[in-house]
C-alpha cells in the first residue's frame, strides 16, 4: 500500500511518460503494418505483419505476469521499453543504410512485440504499488481509458504519418518516446 504524500504527482508523472512510450510504440508497430501493406499490396503480407506484432505478445504475457510479480516491476518494464527502442534503432539505422527488407520488418515486429509482453504486465503489476488501494479503481479506469484512446487514435495517425514521413524517421517516434520514458523512470 502505498503512503507517499504526493502520490497524485507521482502517478501522473508515471503514467504521462508510460503513456507516451506506448503511443510511441503503436504509431512504429501500425505504421510498419501500413507500410507493409502498401508496400507489397498483400493481404498475406499485411497478415504475416499483424500476427508478428501481436502473437509473440500473447505468447509471452503469461510469463511476464510472473515475472512482474517475483521481480523488480520497474526494471522489467525500464528493460522492456528499452530493448524495443533498441530493436526499432537498429530497424531504423538497417533501413537508412538501405538493407530494409520486409523480412527484417516480420522479425523486428516480432522481437518488439515480444517486449510489450513484458512491459504491460508490468505496467499493470506496478500500479498498486504507486497508488492508495481506495483510488486504485479509479487510476485504473482512467489508464484503460487511455490506452483504449490510443489503440483507436494510433492506427489512423500511423498511416496518415505515413504520408508525410519515411518509416525510417517514423521508427524514431518509438526511439525518442521509449528514451523518455526510461529517463523519467530513472
Amino acid at each position: 500500500m502505498n503512503t507517499n504524500k504526493n502520490w497524485k504527482k507521482d502517478i501522473v508523472l508515471f503514467l504521462a511518460s508510460q503513456t507516451f512510450s506506448l503511443f510511441g510504440s503503436m504509431l512504429v508497430q501500425y505504421a510498419i503494418t501500413w507500410y507493409i501493406t502498401l508496400e507489397t499490396q498483400s493481404g498475406i503480407m499485411m497478415t504475416i505483419s499483424i500476427i508478428c506484432g501481436f502473437v509473440p505478445t500473447f505468447f509471452i504475457s503469461p510469463f511476464a505476469g510472473v515475472w512482474a510479480d517475483r521481480y523488480n516491476r520497474k526494471l522489467l518494464i525500464m528493460l522492456s521499453d528499452s530493448f524495443i527502442a533498441a530493436v526499432t534503432l537498429i530497424l531504423a539505422i538497417l533501413f537508412f543504410a538501405g538493407h530494409g527488407s520486409i523480412w527484417l520488418l516480420f522479425a523486428a515486429s516480432a522481437m518488439r512485440s515480444v517486449g510489450s509482453g513484458i512491459q504491460t504486465p508490468a505496467l499493470g503489476a506496478i500500479l498498486p504499488d504507486l497508488v492508495p488501494e481506495d483510488k486504485l479503481t479509479r487510476v485504473n479506469g482512467v489508464h484503460s481509458g487511455i490506452q483504449s484512446l490510443l489503440m483507436l487514435v494510433s492506427p489512423m495517425l500511423s498511416g496518415a504519418l505515413l504520408n508525410f514521413a519515411s518509416i525510417e524517421a517514423i521508427f524514431f517516434i518509438d526511439v525518442i518516446t521509449a528514451a523518455a520514458a526510461v529517463a523519467i523512470l530513472l
